[in-house]
């Protein structure tokens, strides 16, 4: 399996990064009054919660929205992604320098977390905190995951792909305008740590959504063991974008047939120990 190009992620950069990936955020921010004010889309609470509409992926929410969110920003490559995620990952290693799991922490952009609280009829008073019933309706919100949905998390070793659980242990808070959600992942077998580094990379292959993570990656258990975050260039995967959208004629649907050049997007963390 071919990785894209990456490069090692400095302290310094890891608040820029992130800064980058919601820039084309902030031009979507009047969205937020034509969807949210007096007679926007998302004013009444009258409609079906998202557990009992049709899911075609992990977020309803912002399909029934994308349209709307393309017209609203300069252009087609602007129009993605929709959705984007700080994304934490905490890597599991038992006694003998093998990697268990992975715990992952999702916390979504003010914008979409405002989209979820208003459509599952959450926080009606809007003080931005929520009961203990309501958080235990929010716990599993994005967990309903196709058969055909990775988690958006890849983990490999030496290019081969590894096996992850479906996401078990999760739960969700919402603090300060935003939604945070876990979930565990468990590797079929344990998998031994040394010099080849584990390779836990993020990203949505359509890029629908783009994964920033954010602080180090928490290693829990173990001895030894050290992980780094590596970024792609992000230069390099801008053009490729471009050169794909040029092969599309005018009169294609990109939403619905943009590229699958999310892997050019993908950060990574890599975990290596010592040898025992």
């Amino acid at each position: 399996m071919t990785r894209p190009p990456t490069r090692r992620c400095s302290a310094a950069e890891g608040g820029l990064k992130a800064e980058r990936w919601r820039a084309s955020l902030l031009s979507r921010r009047r969205a937020e009054a034509l969807l949210l004010g007096d007679g926007g889309l998302f004013a009444t609470r009258h409609r079906a919660p998202l557990a009992k509409r049709p899911v075609a992926h992990r977020f309803p929410a912002m399909r029934g929205i994308a349209a709307i969110l393309g017209v609203l920003t300069a252009g087609p490559a602007l129009a993605h992604p929709h959705v984007f995620i700080d994304t934490g990952i905490e890597v599991l290693i038992n006694d003998q320098n093998e990697a268990t799991g992975l715990r992952i922490s999702w916390t979504y952009d003010d914008l979409y977390s405002l989209f979820i609280i208003g459509d599952m009829g959450l926080d009606p008073d809007w003080d931005g905190v929520l009961t203990p019933e309501e958080a235990a309706r929010l716990a599993g919100f994005d967990m309903q995951w196709d058969p055909s949905f990775l988690g958006d998390t890849y983990a490999l070793v030496d290019d081969a792909e590894l096996a992850l659980s479906r996401p078990t242990d999760f739960g969700a808070s919402y603090a300060k305008g935003r939604i945070t959600s876990t979930h565990l992942r468990t590797f079929d077998q344990p998998v031994p740590l040394g010099a080849v580094p584990l390779i836990v990379q993020v990203y949505d292959p359509g890029y629908y959504s783009a994964y920033t993570i954010v602080g180090d990656a928490v290693l829990t258990g173990g001895a030894g063991c050290l992980a780094e975050t590596f970024i792609p260039d992000l230069d390099a995967a801008d053009q490729a974008l471009l050169d794909a959208l040029q092969e599309f004629t005018p009169d294609v649907d990109l939403e619905m047939s943009f590229p699958a050049v999310g892997k050019n997007y993908a950060e990574e963390v890599r975990v290596t120990c010592p040898a025992r």
